[in-house]
């Protein structure tokens, strides 16, 4: 599987290591284990991460200690995590410049940009990156592999999406093995938050708006919300799943305000409705139960009601 990936890491000197925009633990968790990994095979390497990375997971994250190495002087880019250029954000004309690139991501929705490529439909790209290391015969230290595992459990909802299969619980348990403290991983990322969360979790429950006799719910919140609530996206990003928490709820709809008439979807689904492709209308990409997109100069009452008409064509 990872051939071709392995023989362009053994080539090159200097890698440049880049993820999706608004970095999560699956993209940092990747990123920085490939950087670990890569100083101790005796190369240089940088993660060029995005600005506004999940903060909870960023602070469990290993390696984040800057080299110096300039993306112009990197013989080889790695692209993790990331379905599509556009989510490279400001870095995408120059990955796709460059003469030398990889991608590995385990979305089903990749649209292939970089010369050689791995896509796996599996529950991380963490949990990919394990299967590269293994091929390696790369024998990973505690802090590679609590990146590792801090992705894992960010992707799986700790290990219980569908996502999650018998071999994704073996490799973590593999992750666990090397004595990594999983449960303190696992407290900061699923149950650790600010006031501020909760004052914005209350918007959120009063937003909440339900279609298809229950089995759709969708909530909106903009940038006034977050300002009002005194938090930062990075911290809320458990808000995603709550209309699916709901009893009777099949798919949620959550819109975000980026920027004035500029809006992230995100959808997530149970087990009747493959978001993914509903996504894929729209522009966007993501996995069967989880998937996104974005959209500018409508309304959110406009986005809800289109995202819906989809939906229902799938219940």
């Amino acid at each position: 599987m990872f051939q071709t990936i392995i023989s362009k890491l053994n080539k090159a000197e200097n890698i440049g290591i880049f993820t999706h925009a608004n970095p999560d633990g699956d993209a940092m968790g990747s990123a920085y284990s490939l950087k670990l990994v890569l100083k101790e095979l005796g190369k240089e390497a940088e993660v060029y991460l995005l600005p506004n990375p999940d903060k909870m997971a960023y602070e469990l994250i290993a390696g984040k200690e800057p080299t110096g190495l300039h993306k112009e002087d990197c013989d080889l880019l790695v692209a993790l995590d990331c379905a599509d250029s556009k989510r490279l954000d400001g870095y995408e004309e120059f990955f796709l410049a460059h003469p030398n690139t990889l991608a590995i991501d385990h979305h089903i929705t990749h649209k292939q940009f970089a010369h050689a490529t791995v896509v796996e439909d599996i529950s991380s790209t963490c949990e990919l990156m394990t299967i590269l290391y293994a091929q390696m015969n790369y024998a990973l230290s505690k802090e590679i592999a609590a990146n590792l595992y801090t992705g894992m459990v960010c992707d799986t909802g700790n290990f219980k999406y569908s996502c999650t299969t018998p071999e994704t619980l073996r490799r973590g348990a593999d992750l666990i093995a090397t004595g990594i403290d999983f449960a303190k991983i696992s407290k900061r990322v699923f149950n650790t938050k600010p006031r501020s969360y909760y004052a914005l979790m209350q918007t959120a429950l009063n937003r909440l708006q339900f279609y298809q006799d229950g089995k759709v719910c969708a909530l909106y919140l903009s940038e006034q919300d977050f300002q009002d609530a005194q938090i930062d996206e990075s911290v809320a990003t458990g808000i995603v799943t709550l209309p699916t928490g709901i009893e009777g709820v099949e798919v949620g709809i959550y819109l975000r305000e980026r920027e004035k008439g500029s809006y992230k979807v995100s959808l997530r689904s149970v087990e009747q409705v493959d978001v993914a492709a509903i996504a894929q209308t729209f522009g966007g990409g993501g996995h069967l139960r989880a998937a996104g997109y974005s959209v500018s100069d409508a309304a959110p009452e406009e986005i809800i009601a289109k995202a819906v008409s989809e939906i229902e064509k799938q219940l």
